[in-house]
């Protein structure tokens, strides 16, 4: 018997859901606006797809939906979804993705353009194209009125394109809906709203070039441009992401030395992320916790550490004097980067500060540690204790959870324990395989970036 899948279900639903709105927006349609309109359209979404970014988890970003909600606003909600569906399914097919990413993506695209001129249209009472984009228009109050009509359509379409691109991602990645809002879409919703001005821009300006008979040309005019911005910008994300390989690089030169903790970095860092997750920190929050928790032990690079790395036994009170420099000597060398430079300095240097005040290299107490050092303490003693060592095996789940409510209040932040423990994501990680060990680290994002421009995309191809 053949085992459906969720994710199957849930494409089957919003395939289904699109064709009963694309036939509902049929009848509410605007007039035909012409072939060479629509391939004006498709062409450059599609041009615009080609140049995709990378998100945080499973999935990419375009700045094609520009033209989804110009086309939109132009025409109606059915020649929107209309140009939307075929720019999408074009880009899908030309990539290779699996049929049921190809059926998806199309979908969720033409549904979001198709549900956003619909409340634009049936709730509101806004006309196709905004009487504002039209020579003579009325009075400056109807301005303001059809002006926040399209931001209504521009937050639909933004809203429906995330919910749906969000609920795809989690099914197929096995990552809880609310993580992947939060780095897929949470952080981003701003920017793409902000970005909505340019489409009401495009849409002006093929309103006033149609006008004199160069519509289409003048589209593809305008659009250009930003294809070249695109592209400029994405070479530039290329470079932000080779540096994040490059610090990945570094941190498992330093923890070759100690066969017992390799990958310790890259696991602290899915476990402080998971954590800071929880918390709902802000979007450079956590890139913030995320970067100190990968760093926060690149002081062992010095050679005084090579023989406490090595050795098999506990380190005698000396030798345990001289581990604990590491935090400081740290953070000296995260601050030669002048981007890491505060926030991200401090939280290395103080990710060993007590909450009772007894920890080191200062002594700090309470919230007066920083909040990421807090973090990523309890993400380093959840590694240390699911990671076999000559002396002791890894602990299991339970006794992990029962050591860190032990410990709350005195050496980890209480509030930080409560959320730890009784989170999900955080307890998936430290009962894995092997800890938080290989699974956790191929789950990881690839960079610490986030993307702006959404219009997001199912990506991820058939194995």
């Amino acid at each position: 018997m053949v085992r459906v899948k969720a994710v199957d279900v849930y494409v089957s639903l919003v395939v289904l859901g699109t064709t009963v709105a694309m036939t509902g927006a049929w009848y509410l349609r605007q007039p035909f606006p012409g072939i060479l309109a629509l391939t004006s359209l498709i062409v450059v979404s599609f041009l615009l797809d080609r140049s995709p970014m990378e998100l945080r988890v499973s999935a990419q970003g375009s700045t094609s939906f520009v033209v989804h909600l110009s086309a939109g606003a132009l025409f109606g909600g059915f020649w929107g979804g209309l140009v939307a569906a075929i720019a999408s399914l074009a880009t899908s097919l030309s990539r290779g993705l699996a049929p049921e990413r190809v059926l998806f993506n199309p979908a969720q695209r033409a549904l979001s353009v198709v549900l956003g001129a619909f409340v634009y249209q049936a709730f509101l009472g806004g006309s196709f194209p905004p009487s504002f984009l039209l020579p003579g228009h009325a009075a400056a109050a109807d301005v303001q009125r059809d002006l926040f009509l399209f931001f209504v359509l521009a937050s639909t379409y933004v809203i429906v394109n995330k919910l749906l691109v969000a609920g795809a991602v989690s099914l197929s990645s096995d990552r809880p809906f609310r993580e992947v809002w939060h780095l897929n879409a949470r952080g981003m919703l701003g920017y793409d709203l902000g970005a909505s001005v340019i489409s009401m821009f495009v849409s002006w300006f093929y309103v006033k070039v149609d006008a004199i008979g160069y519509g289409p040309v003048g589209l593809i005019a305008i659009v250009l441009p930003i294809v070249a911005l695109r592209h400029i910008y994405a070479m530039y994300q290329g470079v932000q992401e080779s540096g994040q390989e490059l610090l990945q690089v570094m941190v498992k030169a330093i923890e070759a030395r100690d066969p017992y903790t390799s990958g310790h970095s890259l696991r602290v860092r899915e476990l402080s992320r998971a954590i800071a997750l929880e918390l709902e920190l802000s979007a450079q929050q956590i890139e913030e916790v995320e970067t100190a928790a990968l760093l926060h032990d690149v002081g062992k690079i010095h050679e005084e550490f090579a023989p406490l790395l090595r050795k098999e036994s506990r380190l005698t009170d000396e030798e345990t004097a001289l581990m604990q420099t590491h935090a400081a000597k740290s953070a000296e060398l995260v601050g030669i980067i002048s981007k890491f430079r505060g926030t991200i300095q401090h939280a290395v240097r103080h990710h060993h500060e007590r909450w009772d005040g007894q920890g080191y290299p200062d002594g700090i107490t309470g919230s007066t540690i920083p909040l990421a050092s807090r973090i990523i303490l309890i993400a380093d003693t959840i590694d240390a204790m699911t990671t076999d060592r000559p002396y002791r095996k890894r602990l299991s789940l339970e006794i992990v959870i029962a050591e860190l409510q032990k410990c709350r209040g005195t050496q980890f932040d209480p509030g930080i324990v409560d959320v730890a423990v009784s989170s999900v994501a955080v307890r998936r990680l430290i009962a894995g395989p092997s800890g938080v060990g290989d699974e956790a680290v191929a789950l990881a994002p690839r960079s610490l970036r986030v993307s702006r421009p959404s219009g997001a995309f199912w990506k991820t191809k058939r194995a």
